[in-house]
């Protein structure tokens, strides 16, 4: 009688959450939201849905805790990039709209304005030790030119980065919505996007788990842009600059932005640098700049320029130039303090060429290219 091998019995690890070490004091993805993301991202696999859905197709669903609208995206038509990524909120939509209208477009803008949640499917050499703990965890299949799910968050500010506990949840809801209308598109041939701005909005009909939803369509015209953050003031360095004797002479040329450089460490989310940059308008004269993570607003750290600007020159300028009404409104509390003109102009030539400098110094890439 012969024996039978008996396959040694392989016990998997005990886990309750993922991410642990990348959301230090946030709620790290748990067990069973992992479980969900990558159950419906083998379905997605599977449908393959940038075979027929354009990154233009829109459909919409809202966030039940948040009650944010969701524009979701999918991506792969071009055979690059797989995914779906899911615009959270009007500010993200409207960024959306900017791209697709061909209105140049920075890749710091689209970190300073973009709150959303993503699933991607990359070769292996794209997968982060984070991303192979999970796929290894569900026995992911390692098959050479397979494609993988990644997980992934934007907040504004901040460089994708992994899901928590309420955005895995989020970006679950999304993948279950996009299976279902994938279904709903097998069965019937309409074209939702016929007229410009008008989506398919799906609306959960019981349980979202159960992937059931009734469809209408909404017009979602570019939403308007926000007005800018008014900046808070060190009212104790105002009042330093107030009490010394300074003259009033020269023009400054002042701008904010956003550079590429990252900020954080290897387990933390990383930020990209604010810059605020100032410099005389007559000789070119760079003043020291005001460098601020994602926490600090444009206005913040366009009025902390100036103020380094007038403790460099020992001196208040007669006039500030910026060049958009929006730095204009940043600026206001300040020169109201100080007396300053302020006027907004086409150009801005000395700021220009510095900041072409310190860009090109700091490595920044440039443009962003959707």
């Amino acid at each position: 009688m012969s024996k039978s091998k008996t396959r040694p019995v392989i016990s998997r690890p005990e886990r309750t959450h993922f991410f642990q070490n990348q959301l230090k004091e946030e709620e790290p993805l748990t067990l069973a939201t992992a479980s969900r993301l990558y159950t419906l991202s083998a379905v997605i696999m599977g449908i393959a849905p940038w075979e027929f859905l354009a990154d233009q197709n829109l459909f919409v669903l809202q966030d039940g805790n948040s009650g944010e609208m969701c524009y979701c995206s999918v991506m792969g038509a071009m055979g690059e990039v797989f995914s779906l990524y899911v615009y959270v909120g009007s500010e993200s939509y409207r960024f959306f709209k900017k791209v697709s209208l061909g209105e140049p477009v920075s890749s710091s803008d689209f970190l300073g304005s973009q709150t959303g949640v993503s699933v991607e499917f990359v070769k292996a050499s794209e997968l982060t030790p984070p991303d192979r703990d999970l796929l290894k965890y569900f026995d992911h299949p390692t098959k050479r030119g397979l494609r993988s799910p990644i997980f992934r968050a934007l907040r504004p500010g901040y460089y994708s980065w992994y899901v928590t506990e309420s955005e895995g949840s989020l970006l679950a809801e999304c993948m279950q919505a996009l299976i279902a209308f994938c279904e709903h598109l097998s069965r019937q041939t309409v074209n939702f996007w016929e007229e410009e701005d008008r989506y398919p909005l799906l609306t959960p009909s019981g349980a979202p788990e159960r992937g059931r939803y009734q469809i209408q369509t909404i017009k979602a015209p570019m939403p308007a842009a926000p007005p800018p953050k008014p900046p808070v003031m060190d009212e104790t360095r105002l009042r330093r600059l107030r009490e010394r004797d300074y003259t009033v002479r020269g023009c400054l040329e002042a701008d904010s932005f956003s550079s590429n450089v990252k900020i954080g460490g290897p387990n933390e989310r990383r930020s990209f640098v604010r810059v605020g940059l100032v410099t005389d308008a007559t000789s070119g004269f760079l003043f020291p700049p005001e460098l601020g993570t994602a926490s600090k607003t444009a206005g913040e750290v366009l009025v902390n320029a100036i103020l380094n600007a007038i403790e460099t020159a020992n001196c208040i300028p007669a006039e500030v130039r910026v060049s958009s009404q929006e730095m204009k409104v940043m600026l206001e509390p300040l020169v109201q303090q100080i007396g300053t003109a302020l006027r907004v102009v086409k150009s801005l030539p000395s700021l220009r060429e510095a900041k072409e400098g310190l860009l090109a110094t700091m490595g920044d890439p440039g443009m962003f290219q959707p």
